[in-house]
């Protein structure tokens, strides 16, 4: 190869290195300014949302074995933020009792506790399983608009002399959401899941 080619090469070649620095060089040092504006705004936490039930009650001290009624009124509240169904259980404390106390909504017709289901029951009150469901669904601080029991009636005749004076029926009270995933307002068998 001749002098004058490489020559030639040379600077092509040096002038092909300049051009890509430069090229490169400028692709570095390019800026361009974006300016962001934010704005900050205060939101409110989403209120938390829960079920909460109160047995409200109101009854009499039965401490004398008598044949008399006494008053147990029992309705359940609804303290929580949603809406909601409630069930109710009544134990006793000591199960001979059972067969021996009628329950009374009303004060005027007794049953049978052990009997005390179906057409017995006040308005808006069904029994199954063992559990007295209310029907219509608690709004928030609302209350069952009857009461499950009012009046109770011990027959002590009936009772050997060894069963205690004392005893106590016991409220159990749940409660489950009137809402399905979805938010629709839904029966309260679906609620519970009975059939």
């Amino acid at each position: 190869m001749t002098k004058r080619k490489r020559t030639c090469l040379c600077i092509t070649a040096v002038t092909a290195m300049f051009l890509i620095v430069s090229q490169t060089m400028a692709y570095f040092r390019s800026e361009d300014f974006i300016t962001n504006r934010l704005s900050a705004k205060m939101v409110p936490p989403k209120p938390e949302t829960y079920v909460r039930i109160d047995v409200a009650e109101q009854f009499d001290s039965h401490t004398a074995k008598t044949d008399d009624p006494f008053q147990k009124d029992v309705k359940i509240g609804n303290t929580g933020t949603e809406e909601c169904y409630v069930r109710v259980r009544l134990d006793f404390s000591t199960s001979e009792y059972r067969e021996l106390t009628d329950f009374s909504h009303d004060g005027t017709i007794y049953t049978p506790a052990v009997s005390y289901t179906g057409e017995y029951l006040p308005d808006g009150w069904v029994y199954y399983d063992g559990f007295y469901y209310y029907t219509s669904p608690l709004a928030v601080g609302g209350m069952t608009a009857t009461s499950l029991i009012s009046d109770v009636q011990v027959d002590f005749s009936l009772a050997p002399q060894s069963l205690s004076d004392e005893f106590d029926i016991f409220v159990y009270a749940e409660a489950v959401q009137a809402v399905d995933e979805d938010e629709n307002v839904i029966g309260y068998q679906q609620a519970w899941g009975i059939a």
